[in-house]
This record gives C-alpha cells, sequence and structure tokens, in this order.
C-alpha cells in the first residue's frame, strides 16, 4: 500500500470514527423526539445511590469538547426551579470511561460541575461489560490517544433495591430538559 493509499485510508478511519457519535446523536434526537423508552433490567453494581431515580452520563476526567458542556448543563438543570420537585429523588452519575485514570479522579470531576453529582471509577473490564448493557460507543480518537470519541447521551435509571431498570435513554443534542423533568415526575407520580 502506498503512503498515499495509507494517509487516505487513515484520514476515512477517522472521519468515520469522528463522525459515528455525532450522527447518532443527531439521528437518535430526530427519530425519537429526543427519547427512547427502553424498560430493561440492566446489572449496574457500580451505581450505589439510595435514591429512586439516577440519571447516568459516560464520559471522560478531563473530557472538554463533550462532556464539560453536558455536565454544566446538568447541574444548571439539577439545580433549576423545574426540577425543584423531584431533586431529592434523582441522583446524578458521571461514570468515566478511561480506567487509566486515578480512581479518585472521576469524583472530583463530577463534583467540579456540582458537589452533589457523583463520580464512578471502573476498571477495564468492568467498561467493556458496560457498552452492551447500555447500548455505548467510546473508542480511543485516531488524531489524540489521549481523547475519546463516545456517545453522550443520557440514561434514566429507576433504581430499586433489588433491580435497577433502564427507563429512557435521552439525547443531549440538544437536551430536551422539559421532556426529561416531566418524564421523571410521571415515574414517580406512578410509584405512589
Amino acid at each position: 500500500m502506498t503512503n498515499r493509499h495509507k494517509a487516505t485510508f487513515f484520514f476515512v478511519l477517522l472521519l468515520f470514527f469522528s463522525v459515528v457519535p455525532v450522527v447518532q446523536s443527531l439521528f437518535f434526537s430526530q427519530s425519537f423526539q429526543g427519547a427512547m423508552v427502553i424498560e430493561k433490567e440492566v446489572k449496574a453494581d457500580f451505581i450505589k445511590s439510595d435514591k429512586k431515580f439516577v440519571l447516568l452520563f459516560f464520559g471522560y476526567f478531563g473530557c472538554r469538547d463533550v462532556c464539560t458542556p453536558i455536565l454544566e448543563e446538568m447541574s444548571k438543570m439539577y439545580e433549576s426551579k423545574e426540577f425543584e420537585e423531584i431533586k431529592e429523588s434523582v441522583d446524578f452519575v458521571f461514570v468515566n470511561l478511561t480506567p487509566e485514570v486515578e480512581a479518585f479522579q472521576p469524583d472530583l470531576f463530577a463534583k467540579y460541575f456540582n458537589n452533589t453529582f457523583k463520580g464512578v471509577y471502573l476498571s477495564k473490564s468492568e467498561l467493556f461489560s458496560m457498552d452492551r448493557k447500555f447500548e455505548l460507543y467510546f473508542a480511543r480518537s485516531l488524531s489524540d490517544n489521549s481523547e475519546l470519541n463516545h456517545t453522550d447521551n443520557l440514561y434514566l435509571i429507576e433504581n430499586n433495591p433489588k433491580t435497577k431498570v433502564l427507563k429512557s435513554i435521552y439525547s443531549t443534542h440538544p437536551l430536551k430538559r422539559k421532556k426529561l423533568i416531566d418524564d421523571i415526575i410521571l415515574l414517580k407520580s406512578s410509584e405512589r
């Protein structure tokens, strides 16, 4: 293979891995009005919460382009007047996708945006079992090995003492805050 062919091949590969998460998000947000109802039980022992609902976001420690804006938006939503009536029932959990960081760093990163957020460190083997459970995509960036391309969806988990049920997946492009809040209010009211 000539150098020109190699360069073209790597460019196409780079383009593919850079575009897949964006295309998924755009398709997902338009096709499903920002949310997809799932209703499946998931094994997620890493969720340590006593609250009825958990919002999960998968990202990585230090991510500036994707995670930082989403975590800032989540903090604004979490502190908003609209979220106030359900705030005591909802935990926000940031799950780190890069096992090479120190175990304390994901929690530190999450708490930078909101001191009530929780950050979770998972080992490499724990991470590889997550992708299928949560329809999660993540891979090292071909242009910068310190970066990660990953889906940036928000996962709503109903957190029961013995089971965890993935209720819905929400697109964050754009995040339809009202729909997310209304869905949690409806779930909360249906348990009474």
